[in-house]
């Protein structure tokens, strides 16, 4: 990581990559091809949809970036939301998610009901998504100790959903503790993991 930028808070104009960074991460998911099974949709429909939240935490929460300091490229992001408290949904929900969905707009509610589950305990950061391009990610491990280190120095505990293995061993490493599992469409699984102040 020498001789690389160091780890800050994204701008609003940059919801462009962190939206094309995680909607590449996401789409390749399993439950990608349940949410939409057509792949000349799915990309568009996923980034539409991701789109939705990376704005909405700059509103309630915080995006952590890195890029590469020689091109400048997106090495990764973290999508926090601050769950101090009730967060209202996005402006025009309803309505966006229709047009992003559309005739797949069930299946949608469906996944983010089941993924709907409150923090434990007390109110603590919420990390929604966490992606990095795919030469490099190592980048994930060193977005999690940066943001754990300055949350360990609040007393801020964290919570997240792994939605594959390795995620979920990934979240192990920096300190949280699986929780009970809960089954998705087509066969995936996420797993709700909290770090050890709130578990």
């Amino acid at each position: 990581m020498n001789g690389q930028r160091p780890v800050r808070r994204a701008r609003y104009r940059e919801i462009d990559p962190i939206t094309d960074l995680v909607t590449a991460a996401v789409e390749q998911l399993p439950v990608a091809a349940w949410l939409v099974p057509d792949p000349q949709r799915r990309s568009a429909t996923v980034a539409d949809v991701v789109r939705i939240w990376v704005e909405h935490a700059l509103f309630y929460g915080e995006i952590t970036v890195k890029f590469d300091d020689g091109d400048g490229q997106l090495l990764g992001a973290a999508v926090w939301f601050n769950r101090y408290g009730h967060i209202p949904p996005p402006t025009a929900y309803e309505q966006r998610i229709l047009g992003a969905c559309r005739d797949h707009t069930h299946r949608f509610t469906v996944l983010a009901a089941l993924l709907d589950v409150p923090p434990p305990g007390e109110p603590c950061q919420h990390l929604a998504f966490l992606a990095t391009a795919p030469e490099r990610p190592d980048v994930a491990e060193f977005l999690l100790h940066q943001r754990h280190a300055n949350l360990d120095g609040y007393g801020t505990p964290a919570y997240t959903q792994a939605i594959t293995t390795a995620q979920r061993d990934l979240f192990i490493r920096h300190g949280y503790q699986a929780q009970d599992t809960l089954h998705c469409p087509a066969s995936t699984r996420s797993t709700p993991c909290g770090d050890p102040e709130i578990t």
